[in-house]
C-alpha cells in the first residue's frame, strides 16, 4: 500500500495560493476597467442626448461622473466637437491610471470616443 497524501494536500494548497494571487491582482487591475466602462457609457450617452444639450451642459455632466467615480484629473479634459458633414459630436478624453501592486505599479492607459448622430 502506497501512501500518497501530502501530495494532494500540497497541490490543493498550490492551487489556492495560485488562485488568490489572481484574485488579489484582478481586483486592482479590474477596478480600474469598470471605472473606464461606466465613464465611457456616460459619455455615449450624453453623445446620444446631444441635440438636446449645450456643450457646456456635456461637460459639466461628464466631469460631475469623473469625479464621482474618483479619477485622475486628467481624465476630467473632455474634447466635445461638433461636425457638420457628417452632423455628429465627437467627446473624446485619454487619461492614465497607476495601479499599486505588490512589488509593482501598473500604469493603464485609458482613452475613449464617443460618437453620435446629431
Amino acid at each position: 500500500m502506497v501512501r500518497r497524501g501530502g501530495r494532494s494536500r500540497l497541490g490543493c494548497l498550490f492551487t489556492a495560493l495560485v488562485f488568490a494571487t489572481l484574485l488579489y491582482y484582478g481586483v486592482g487591475i479590474g477596478g480600474v476597467y469598470v471605472r473606464y466602462w461606466q465613464l465611457a457609457d456616460q459619455m455615449n450617452q450624453l453623445a446620444t442626448l446631444a441635440p438636446s444639450l449645450d456643450d457646456a451642459t456635456i461637460r459639466r455632466r461628464l466631469v460631475l461622473k469623473a469625479t464621482d467615480l474618483g479619477l485622475p484629473e486628467a481624465a476630467h479634459h473632455f474634447v466635445i466637437r461638433r461636425y457638420d458633414r457628417p452632423p455628429e459630436i465627437r467627446i473624446t478624453t485619454s487619461y492614465r491610471e497607476t495601479v499599486d501592486l505588490p512589488f509593482t505599479k501598473y500604469t493603464i492607459h485609458l482613452h475613449h470616443e464617443a460618437r453620435a448622430a446629431l
